[in-house]
């Protein structure tokens, strides 16, 4: 029977939620599961965690517009991490499949990236990162900004990824008034003519997503 470790930190509930919904889907496909919620140290202030992320803002347009550009950032900028506590299982290497879950603080969020520093027996060992972010699957803005980094540096620690799969959570944190929610409700519209609550977890989109990457990592 193949073990699998699904591994994830959530904030705000979106992230855990799919990570039970995988496992749940993973263990009918016959693995043995395990989970572990990756648990912050001391939490962050939400008004303080953009801060490390605000040297990007200004450049932006040109990073959706320039693949070239994205390539040197990637390599470039600054992955800021958050102290985490001790973990259940901080080496993964008797497990058959590593599944990786985080929110996209435009990249990986703090705490999953402390984890790629912390957690050992990741030579060799296949992984697929999973993650929820606001809005519809952007190419570049959701999915590209999210995944080449974590995938980038998952590599250098020695893994293979197998598979990516996100979901919308159709929530973000910031902001008065639901703008953001509102913004990316529109943009799905327009970009992908269908409602954003199709690329959520309960959606037709969402929940088709979650069979494809369970299959797809059952079967490799």
């Amino acid at each position: 029977m193949p073990r699998v470790l699904i591994v994830y930190y959530s904030r705000t509930g979106h992230t855990a939620r799919l990570a039970h919904v995988l496992a749940d889907e993973i263990c009918r496909r016959g693995c043995d599961v395990d989970t572990e919620a990756i648990r912050v140290g001391r939490d962050w202030n939400k008004w303080l965690l953009p801060v490390p992320l605000l040297p990007l803002l200004p450049l932006l347009p040109v990073y959706l517009l320039s693949a070239g550009f994205r390539r040197v950032w990637h390599r470039v900028y600054l992955q800021p991490e958050q102290a985490i506590q001790l973990l259940a299982f901080p080496d993964v290497s008797a497990y058959d499949l590593v599944l990786l879950g985080t929110p996209k603080w435009l990249y990986t969020s703090f705490p999953v990236a402390r984890w790629l520093k912390t957690a050992r027996g990741l030579a060799g060992k296949r992984v697929a990162p999973f993650a929820t972010f606001c809005g519809p699957p952007l190419k570049v803005f959701e999915l590209e900004m999210l995944f080449e980094p974590l995938e980038s540096r998952l590599r250098a620690r020695g893994a293979t990824v197998v598979d990516r799969m996100a979901v919308s959570s159709d929530y973000h944190p910031y902001f008065i008034f639901g703008e953001m929610e509102r913004l990316f409700r529109f943009i799905s519209r327009k970009a992908f003519r269908r409602p954003l609550v199709d690329f959520t977890l309960d959606g037709v989109v969402g929940q088709a997503e979650v069979q494809r990457f369970c299959d797809a990592v059952c079967s490799k």
